[in-house]
């Protein structure tokens, strides 16, 4: 078998461009270690784990130039099978890169190394990590990043792990405030919602203190005549004809105004509707977007 040399060597992580992946460079050579020049090589590039369990591999025809030069970023090739370079957890632990080249029809590894420091900048090309929601004051959710407005996921390249962390669907939070999950070690009557879950707006349990003063008038004050001396009397008229009627023989009494009173008043009803249809703060309109 022959003995071929291709000599690596990683210059950049691409973070900015549409050809975003880890960018490389080397010369390929012999066993005589002359460069082999303008011929098409057959790469296979995959990125593994320690163990040499592979989570990404792509392959990709390069032609080195006339001094055997040749360069690719990692991304831009023909994936194997359904791995999805975005897929990568650049935050395990010594990850590595495998190299290999079919040339005079024999497969060649040329290079399995752990990756050094800078593709690692992949994993942190946005700052933060798969789950993580900040306000954003777009329209459209920058790359790497997806709108928290109850969208499906599975349509979407690269929302491998973030479908695994919530579901198929972003949260909804169009009119929502976040709130922190779980009970407050200050006090145990801040009590969030449920991880993932919405929690209705309410208003702090309370009562007002009601004072009622005053009562009806006494416009049912009233008395009763009562006369104790009437009795009957005889008369004779000019005729000499008999005749009795009553009459008063005494004064006219009359009863107490103890019937003057007053009425119990109950009041049952409640006050005009005021206000808006929820609790809130002051606050600022934002659009909330979530990490892939």
């Amino acid at each position: 078998m022959k003995n071929y040399y291709f000599l690596l060597s990683f210059f950049l992580l691409t973070t900015i461009s549409l050809a975003q992946g880890i960018s490389l460079q080397g010369i390929a050579r012999d066993n005589s270690s002359s460069a082999i020049v303008a011929t098409y090589l057959t790469f296979r590039f995959s990125i593994t784990e320690e163990d040499g369990t592979e989570l990404y591999a792509e392959t990709q025809a390069i032609k080195t130039d006339d001094f055997g030069v040749f360069s690719h970023i990692i991304r831009s090739g023909t994936p194997v099978a359904t791995s999805n370079f975005d897929d990568i957890d650049f935050a395990i632990d010594n990850l590595k890169l495998k190299v290999s080249i079919n040339y005079n029809s024999e497969d060649i590894e040329v290079y399995n190394q752990v990756l050094q420091y800078t593709p690692y900048a992949h994993y942190a090309r946005n700052g933060v990590p798969t789950g993580s929601i900040l306000p954003f004051t777009g329209t459209e959710a920058p790359r790497g990043w997806v709108l928290c407005n109850g969208q499906e996921l599975t349509a979407i390249t690269g929302a491998t792990k973030l479908i695994a962390l919530i579901g198929n669907n972003t949260p909804d939070l169009q009119g929502l405030f976040l709130r922190g999950t779980g009970t407050s070690s200050l006090d145990a009557k801040y009590v969030g919602p449920s991880l993932l879950e919405t929690q209705e707006d309410a208003n702090k349990k309370h009562n007002h203190d009601v004072t009622l003063t005053g009562e009806t008038n006494n416009d049912g004050a009233h008395r009763h005549f009562v006369n104790t001396s009437m009795g009957t009397k005889s008369y004779q008229d000019g005729l000499g004809n008999s005749t009795t009627k009553w009459v008063n023989n005494g004064s006219d009494l009359y009863t107490s105004t103890d019937g003057a009173h007053t009425h119990e008043i109950t009041i049952d009803g409640s006050t005009d509707d005021s206000g808006s249809d929820e609790s809130r703060p002051v606050n600022f309109g934002v659009n909330y977007i979530i990490k892939l």
